[in-house]
Formats: structure tokens, C-alpha cells, sequence
């Protein structure tokens, strides 16, 4: 099972891309909102910590505002 994890300021837009980049989207779990983007990555460092075999999603250079965050997860099946 492998992990894919990270952050983003633009949930509607993760459906789409999990959809693209690694097929299905029904293991997709959204968490939030995040009041601000220290937040959110204090979730990611936390999820890094606790779990171990995990690939991180590095958001696209989005606005430096204090808008909200959200996390997601996704899990896949490795290949046997």
C-alpha cells in the first residue's frame, strides 16, 4: 500500500488531478480546512511522522495569502 499525501488551497481541483496522475479517486480523503498554511503543514509533518512508506504532493506555488488549506490523503495498491 503506498501513501500519497499533501496540501493544497484548491480542493475541488484534487478529484481531477488524483484522476489523472494515479487513476481511480475513490481512496481520495479530504482534511480541513486549515486556517492558514503553517497549519496545514503541521498536519503534513505529523502524517509524515506517524506513517512511513508515503510519497508527498508538492503544491504548485499558490497565493502566500493566509487563505485556508486543506490536506489530503491517497492510498493505492502497490503492484505484487
Amino acid at each position: 500500500m503506498k501513501i500519497i499525501i499533501g496540501i493544497t488551497q484548491e480542493p475541488g481541483k484534487l478529484k481531477e488531478y488524483v484522476t489523472q496522475h494515479y487513476g481511480e479517486t475513490g481512496s481520495l480523503t479530504e482534511v480541513g480546512p486549515f486556517l492558514s498554511k503553517i497549519e496545514a503543514l503541521n498536519w503534513l509533518v505529523y502524517l509524515k511522522s506517524v506513517i512511513g512508506n508515503i510519497d508527498e504532493i508538492i503544491p504548485k506555488r499558490q497565493s502566500e495569502q493566509e487563505a485556508i488549506w486543506y490536506g489530503f490523503t491517497y492510498e493505492r495498491a502497490e503492484p505484487r
